[in-house]
């Protein structure tokens, strides 16, 4: 998300009901990166959005089989360029160079942002956990309420999700958690582990939940 001031803050569930996302993962060719952040440079480097935004991602831990992803996110009311590079042709054909570093698009998915606490200026580096939800509501309750419990743990952000398309492996939800790097993302959780008794009764309440797979990653272009 685009971050907006150094304060830990509670948006309101019903201003990230408006935000959707899709993202498109990929193996980049070895070296690329440079190349790849040059071309989406090129594409979104001065765009203006209707709403939301693109982030470019590079995979760090827990996922073999990408390397980058890009994530597009708005309100799939009003999404996409202001400008006329929103075309069809011209999208076609950033794709296509884009193709020149790209070994293999490996999995790509869309759904909803459904919460997010924190609007942090330097937290890039984030843990995602997939799972299988088999009571939504009771999960949003029982995330809702540890996340009000961790105020003094949580440095960057913390958000909550659904796929709607192409969960990986049936996933139905995610968990996103971000720190500034490897370390703070581990010291942090430490942290969030120390308040014992709210922990047991999100565990006991959320449902019966199925992990998927979670993995690192980082933010590497904001546009």
């Amino acid at each position: 998300m685009k971050k907006i001031v150094y304060l830990l803050l509670f948006v309101s569930t019903f201003s990230y009901s408006q935000t959707a996302f899709m993202e498109y993962q990929f193996s980049a060719k070895r070296g690329t990166e440079s190349a790849i952040l040059a071309l989406t440079d090129d594409f979104w480097g001065d765009a203006e959005f209707k709403s939301g935004g693109v982030n470019i991602q590079a995979f760090n831990i827990g996922n073999d089989k990408s390397t980058h992803r890009i994530v597009v996110y708005g309100d799939p009311a009003n999404m996409g360029r202001k400008d006329s590079l929103s075309t069809e042709d011209k999208w076609g054909l950033f794709k296509q160079e884009l193709n020149n570093h790209v070994e293999d698009w490996t999995h790509s998915s869309s759904g909803n942002v459904i919460s997010w606490v924190g609007d942090y200026e330097d937290y890039d580096y984030v843990q995602i956990f997939e799972f299988k939800a088999s009571d939504p509501i009771a999960f949003k309750a029982a995330h809702d309420e540890i996340v009000s419990k961790m105020d003094a743990y949580i440095k960057g952000e913390v958000g909550f999700g659904s796929y709607e398309i192409g969960g990986f492996q049936g996933a139905t939800h995610w968990v996103a958690v971000t720190a500034k790097d490897w370390s703070d993302l581990i010291l942090t959780r430490r942290e969030m582990k120390k308040i014992t008794k709210p922990w047991e009764k999100y565990y006991k309440n959320r449902g019966n939940v199925e992990q998927v797979r979670s993995y690192t990653l980082e933010t590497v272009k904001r546009y």
